[in-house]
């Protein structure tokens, strides 16, 4: 089924086939094993929610469309009997309310798969893993790692908290918007979006450390976040052309970035695009990863309430966060 059948009343029946569990190498066994004893046992109550979701989607998807219907019928009626001219925005606002109402089924049903299904899927992660689409990082923490550019309001989604290789991780979805004058009218702007990855390390840090993707050096040393940390001259020119980077202690930020870290920094920057920046400030080293997709995100409505695909997906995003720790070989920062 698609959007189009949908709408044109195809049937609405209960899907007992998804698409298989996927994974590398020999991992699958263990995927399957704990997708047979925690998540299936939810399918098919979740699919039974599921089509319900449907039909009442469906069935408020037609009575909004009388209701809009009726709605224009009445003030093109008004106009034309009492000639008053109505700007055409207004005919559009009846659709705000509609659509919020249409979307109520289905935003209910995802939140309840997020609360009761993914908490289980993380648990495979280890006993120790939490998943909550509510709970958030603390902004104060994550403003003083100086990353943070100049915005208004923040907006927190899906966190993440567990340990991979003796390493504290938390991981957390953030957007981060502010207000800007264009053309004589306010716009909200977005200049952050992405994931927020707070990695423990072993030690605390001496100094700040920050490194940034080479924005100009000029811009990079006037910006007002870096202020109180100096410019650090990088062991090898590949890498003074791709980063910049600004350190509270000199000795310390050359201790962390040496070559052989340098070329594992570089290795993450490629698995997404480049768009990132660290810091290694307190007792933690803070990833702030540009990205537009949403992770962690349940599949199509339209799609079978199995779970097959979401624990699949999410197994393999964990992968590549975990892969983070093993690129930069967090878990043998002994001697920091």
């Amino acid at each position: 089924m698609n959007i189009i059948s949908f709408l044109f009343g195809a049937r609405i029946k209960p899907k007992r086939q998804a698409k298989p569990l996927s994974a590398v190498g020999d991992e699958l066994e263990s995927l399957q094993a704990h997708y047979d004893e925690h998540i299936e046992p939810l399918t098919r109550k979740f699919e039974n929610r599921r089509v319900a979701c449907l039909k009442a989607l469906r069935l408020r998807i037609y009575m909004s469309i009388g209701i809009f219907a009726a709605v224009l019928f009445i003030c093109l009626l008004f106009d034309s009997t009492q000639r008053i001219v109505i700007p055409w925005p207004f005919y559009l606002l009846p659709l705000v309310p509609l659509c919020w109402w249409c979307s109520r089924p289905v935003t209910h049903y995802q939140s309840d798969v997020k609360l009761q299904v993914f908490p289980k899927i993380f648990r495979y992660f280890g006993d120790d893993f939490i998943f909550s689409p509510t709970h958030s990082m603390s902004m104060s923490t994550l403003k003083r790692s100086k990353l943070l550019p100049g915005y208004d309001k923040a907006h927190f989604d899906d966190y993440v908290q567990g340990t991979h290789r003796g390493i504290e991780i938390a991981i957390n979805e953030l957007a981060l918007t502010k207000e800007v004058r264009r053309d004589k009218r306010n716009e909200t702007k977005t200049v952050f979006n992405g994931v927020m990855v707070q990695l423990g390390c072993h030690k605390k840090f001496n100094g700040h450390t920050v490194v940034v993707r080479n924005r100009g050096s000029l811009m990079n040393f006037l910006s007002d976040s870096f202020k109180r940390l100096s410019r650090v001259k990088l062991e090898d020119p590949r890498f003074e052309k791709l980063f910049d980077v600004f350190s509270s202690d000199q000795i310390e930020a050359r201790y962390l970035l040496t070559v052989s870290f340098m070329e594992r920094l570089q290795e993450l920057a490629d698995c997404f695009s480049g768009q990132f920046q660290c810091a290694f400030y307190e007792d933690k080293l803070l990833i702030m990863l540009a990205s537009r997709e949403n992770r962690f995100e349940l599949g199509s409505i339209f799609h079978g309430a199995t779970f097959e695909y979401e624990f699949s997906q999410i197994n393999r995003e964990m992968r590549q966060l975990f892969a983070m720790i093993e690129v930069l070989k967090l878990d043998e920062y002994t001697g920091l």
